[in-house]
């Protein structure tokens, strides 16, 4: 049962059911659901008892995954989320995605879903604000969502591992958004953007070095391109649930920590100075070979 099932059943009971039979028959419901669609079916529920649905105070947070993954993450924010006012939350995903495709020039295919599941959201509650959670290839998604679909648009905006690059055009795509609205984590240890950037086109190391602009919120964590979503959903709770609770972002504890050490490429680079040349061009062949073949 998926997230459209969920939410096409839970409209048609409620408006079958008595009302004063609906405590008793959504509760034995529940028990029927599957345990990783359980907080979007609690949600959902709550918004009807509160009376939102379809309303200018109903919010929807898509989530969009990476590529080889699916995007286990997002069950984790669905419980960390579990309880914000008026917000729903929906696990959007593609298939799975090769590092071939990744590499070339066949990616319309897990944009267009995504685009299509927008929409069909959009289509349930037209007066819905939505906002958007992604990571690692579900950031270039994003991107390409804003860029060539006008007709969706975004409250908020959290990138994680983000390989869009550095100039692009949000002031032109997203230009009703605040700075405050977009929000880049960074992962300081994360290599592949940078290897992203460097071995295909079309991407770029916003994801490691920020995107340095008027528009976008930079966070810098000690992550690398995953630690994002580990620690028990720490990160999920502390950073990205008081976005969407009380529009507050949270400073980095990185950040602000004056004994962090020194990152950047040329750590990058003094970390591999002693295997010399050859062993850098072995590495960057190695890694080049994994992100193509796989």
């Amino acid at each position: 049962m998926n997230s459209t099932e969920i939410i096409k059943l839970v409209e048609k009971l409620w408006a079958a059911t008595d009302p004063k039979q609906r405590k008793e028959v959504f509760s034995l419901l529940r028990a029927t659901i599957p345990e990783d669609q359980k907080n979007l079916f609690d949600a959902l529920v709550d918004n009807k008892r509160s009376g939102i649905r379809d309303s200018s105070d109903s919010k929807i947070l898509v989530l969009i995954h990476g590529i080889r993954t699916d995007g286990a993450w997002q069950r984790d924010v669905q419980r960390e989320f579990h309880g914000v006012p008026n917000l729903q939350v929906h696990d959007l995903g593609y298939d799975v995605v090769t590092g071939m495709q990744l590499a070339g020039p066949f990616r319309e295919g897990p944009v267009n879903k995504i685009v299509r599941d927008i929409r069909k959201l959009k289509d349930e509650e037209p007066l819905a604000r939505i906002s958007v959670i992604a990571h690692s290839f579900g950031t270039y998604v994003v991107s390409r969502i804003l860029e060539d679909h006008p007709d969706i648009s975004f409250e908020k905006i959290v990138l994680s591992g983000c390989l869009i690059k550095r100039s692009y055009p949000w002031d032109r795509n997203a230009r009703s958004m605040r700075k405050s609205s977009i929000i880049n984590d960074v992962g300081v240890r994360d290599i592949w953007p940078l290897i992203a950037s460097c071995t295909t086109w079309g991407y770029g190391s916003t994801g490691r070095v920020g995107f340095k602009n008027a528009t976008v919120t930079d966070r810098y964590f000690d992550y690398s391109h995953s630690e994002f979503f580990e620690n028990n959903g720490m990160h999920i709770k502390k950073y990205w649930r008081p976005l969407f609770e009380s529009d507050e972002i949270v400073p980095s504890e990185w950040e602000l920590d004056p004994n962090r050490p020194k990152t950047g490429f040329l750590t990058l680079f003094a970390a591999h100075q002693k295997t010399g040349i050859a062993g850098l061009l072995l590495l960057a062949i190695a890694l080049t070979l994994y992100f193509v073949i796989f």
